[in-house]
């Protein structure tokens, strides 16, 4: 953007999943309320109950990440502090495309985390909903429950929705390890927390999703 405002390369809007009121454009309103209405019944399913259909084309919060990369610090951060990492002195980031490990045996499930909804979700075109469970949960565009390869593979089909009320939480208790760290990336991944949880509560407060575009 110009005129001093703020660039975010990864934007966290709370609104409906309805993105127009039926007066703006019916067509679309249809459109997406009919997937709302799919994606709705799966997590039933799956235990989670919600409300997506109200407020069609609400949108009370506009906030962003600033990089992609701060994001996935914050993770990693997140990761290492539960083994106990003096998370001043990490390793350096790895080129390219390559993950920090520890961070990869959490999303390969071969090591559990406290994290879930940080972690385990994902980093663009996710949900987080105002109610509180467990794990993120993974359904595909087409309205089925992705396995977990399709995810791990970071399909472009399937979508995450994690708790907001979680990931508050789970934040809340990151922010000790992170908070006075001295590294740039150490305060640029602070900085992500504060703007995820701002997010996260203007989410649970208002009682819609938190969208990460």
């Amino acid at each position: 953007m110009s005129d001093g405002m703020p660039t975010h390369e990864l934007d966290l809007v709370v609104g409906s999943m309805i993105t127009v009121s039926p007066e703006d454009d019916r067509a679309m309103f249809e459109e997406e309320k009919a997937w709302v209405e799919d994606v709705q019944d799966l997590l039933r399913e799956e235990g989670v109950e919600v409300d997506l259909l109200s407020m069609p084309g609400a949108e009370v919060y506009n906030g962003g990440i600033a990089t992609f990369a701060d994001l996935y610090n914050l993770r990693r951060l997140a990761a290492h502090s539960e083994k106990g990492s003096d998370l001043d002195n990490l390793p350096a980031n790895l080129e390219d495309d390559e993950v920090d490990p520890v961070l990869a045996n959490i999303w390969e499930g071969e090591s559990q985390t406290k994290y879930p909804h940080l972690i385990n979700h994902q980093g663009e075109g996710g949900y987080y909903l105002p109610v509180d469970f467990a794990e993120p949960i993974w359904l595909s565009y087409e309205g089925e429950e992705a396995d977990e390869e399709e995810w791990e593979e970071g399909s472009e089909d399937v979508v995450s929705f994690g708790s907001s009320v979680a990931l508050s939480r789970e934040l809340t208790e990151l922010e000790g390890h992170v908070r006075n760290l001295r590294g740039a990336e150490g305060q640029a991944a602070h900085q992500a927390l504060h703007e995820l949880r701002a997010a996260a509560q203007h989410s649970i407060e208002n009682n819609l999703p938190l969208i990460l575009w």
